[in-house]
This record gives structure tokens, sequence and C-alpha cells, in this order.
């Protein structure tokens, strides 16, 4: 849209230097005064043809055959941008309202604040685990790449509540701040914390003594990219193998090359009021023998991880399981975490 709208501007300048050197053309050749010259110049590029305004010598005649050629082309051009712009803007109206009625009706998913070197590579993960999003981007060209990669898109300040509202924050299940200013994802995370108390919301930091403050301001976790780079970084030196092997069972890849139909996946689910799970236990449950998946830690509700979970460890709304297996398996963990209709064998009831 905005390459459209300076072509159509370098159009009208065009035209508008056409205009001028025509007009002072005729009165320095001719002689003829300010109007008649304006006149001669407009009927003649835009081919009206009503005839001479005055007798034309032959510098005259030589100069109009030049503003003939040059000026019927530059009204051409000027036409054609003017209608190209038009029409890409209705089209652009029409696919924005679309995109914000979409976005009108989306519950449970991700706010997705810049669209930068960070905000892309979460973009590009949150596309691959299947989730639903939305992107809040101010920058026209990060706005512009973002909607070129099919994403939804809302282009605004992600520190105006009413941006935050739009996007849905009401409904969301969690945010994240990706900005380069920690300024801004401190605004941020306040904003939102006190528009959704319950959303789970993920801050960038860039200063170490951001953190601290970003957490205060109700941020869930707190990231810092040059942080976790370089102690992925060491880790993976020293240990190759076993981050290739996490990569595979988190995200379906490593550093080399993607894995298809990969076998096992780890994930986490959250146990929620009244599911098959609230208020059993794993082994009451029949968690492994129902789902297939295999337990390897339970997040209790205020507490850390339980690393080593025992079959007696009574589940609660709240909790957290995370799991290994299969996708299938993982999702009937899932559907055995929140669904209030489950029965053994998977049935329904």
């Amino acid at each position: 849209m905005r390459e459209r709208l300076r072509t159509l501007e370098r159009a009208f300048l065009l035209l508008v230097t056409v205009i001028v050197v025509g007009t002072a053309g005729y009165m320095i050749i001719e002689h003829q005064n300010f109007l008649d010259s304006f006149y001669m110049v407009i009927i003649t590029v835009t081919t009206i043809g009503y005839g001479e305004t005055f007798p034309l010598g032959t510098g005259g005649e030589i100069f109009t055959l030049f503003l003939i050629i040059i000026g019927v082309g530059t009204v051409g051009y000027t036409l054609v941008s003017a209608v190209e712009f038009m029409i890409e803007n209705s089209v652009s109206g029409i696919m924005e309202r679309r995109m914000r009625k979409e976005i009108e009706e989306m519950v449970g998913h991700y706010i997705l604040c810049g669209y930068g070197r960070v905000g892309q590579h979460i973009a590009a993960d949150l596309r691959d685990a299947g989730a639903d999003f939305v992107i809040i981007e101010k920058d026209p060209q990060a706005a512009e790449r973002a909607l070129g990669q099919g994403f939804l898109v809302i282009r605004a300040d992600a520190t105006s509540d009413e941006t935050l509202r739009e996007a849905g924050i009401e409904n969301a299940k969690g945010l994240v701040s990706a900005l380069s200013s920690d300024a801004e994802n401190l605004y941020i995370t306040l904003t939102a914390r006190e528009l959704c108390p319950h959303l789970f919301i993920v801050s960038r930091c860039d200063a170490e003594e951001s953190e601290p403050k970003l957490r205060r301001a109700g941020a869930d976790r707190v990231i810092s990219p040059h942080s976790i780079g370089g102690r992925r970084m060491a880790a993976m030196l020293l240990k190759p193998t076993v981050w290739d092997y996490l990569d595979l069972v988190t995200r379906g890849q490593y550093i080399e090359f993607n894995v298809e139909n990969l076998e096992w996946r780890i994930d986490d689910v959250e146990v929620q009021p009244n599911s098959h799970l609230d208020g059993k236990t794993i082994e009451g449950a029949k968690i492994y023998s129902e789902s297939g998946a295999l337990v390897l830690a339970v997040k209790k509700r205020g507490v850390g991880f339980n690393t080593k979970p025992s079959k007696d460890i009574r589940l609660d709304p709240g909790d957290f399981i995370v799991a290994i297996g299969t996708v299938e398996q993982l999702a009937r963990l899932e559907e055995m975490a929140t669904s209030r209709t489950w029965a053994q064998g998977g049935r329904y009831t």
C-alpha cells in the first residue's frame, strides 16, 4: 500500500512538472499570458482538442509536439496509478475488515506484540505449532512483512489499551511482548496485566536490571534473548546430542534438518475443573493405560516441579502435567485433562 502511494505521489509530481514547464514554455516561446498558456497545456495533455488558443509559430509547434508526447503519457500514467491505488485501497479495506472480524471471534489465542527479528521467530513457531495468534505491529514495513506471511495483523501501538482490547485480550490465552525497548515491554506488560489478570504473559528484556521490574509489572516469564542464546550455545557445545534430541521432541526439528513423522513429543496439559483427572491420582486416572502418554513431571499450582511424581500424587485443577508420547497419545491426555465426559477406553458418555 505504501509503495502504491509513493508511485501515485511520483506520478502527480511528474504531472505537475509537465504542466508547469508547459505553461512556462508557451509564455516564453509564444509570449502569451499565464491563463492562455495554462489553458493550452491542459487541453493539449488531456487530448480534449478544442483547437489552438492562440496561433503557434514554428517554435510553438515543435514545443507542442514534445508536450503531447510527454504530457499524454504522463496523464495516462497518473490515471493508471490513481486507479490502482483506489482498487488496492478498497481491497485492503475489505481484507482488513474481514481480518478484524476474524480476530473478534478468536478465543484461547495468543497475542504477539512486535514483529521484529525476535517476533518473526516467535510467529513462525506459533504457526508451526498450529496455534491461533494475532500480531500487533505499529511499524508499517514490519506489518506488511507479517501480512505477507499470511498472519493476522493489527497495525497499531501495542501499548494502547484499545489496541489490546481489539486484539481480544479478554479471550486470549497468552501474550508475548517482543519489542526491542524494555520500557515499551514494561508498559505493555503492566497494561495487559491490568486488563486481564489471569493472562499468561511472557516479556522480552535486554537489560538485566529490567527483569525484576517486568516481573513486578506482571510478567509470568521474562526472557533475555542474549542470555538465553548464550546459555543455549554453551549447552549445545557441551552436550550437542542432548540438545538435538530436546529440539526433536519439543519442536519436531533440530539444527541440521526437520524430521517428518516424528513419533515422540513432549508437551504439557493443564488439569481443568470437573475433568476426568480432577481430584484423581495418576494411578487412579489410569493415565498411561488410557492415553499411552508417560508422565514425566507434575507442577502443582504455586509449587515447583515434581520431577519424580509418584503414582499416588493427586491432580487438582490448575496443575500441569508434563508428558511424553505420540501426537495421538498426547491428544488423548489433553482430552482427559479437559473433558468432563471421558470414559474408560476413550469412549464418551
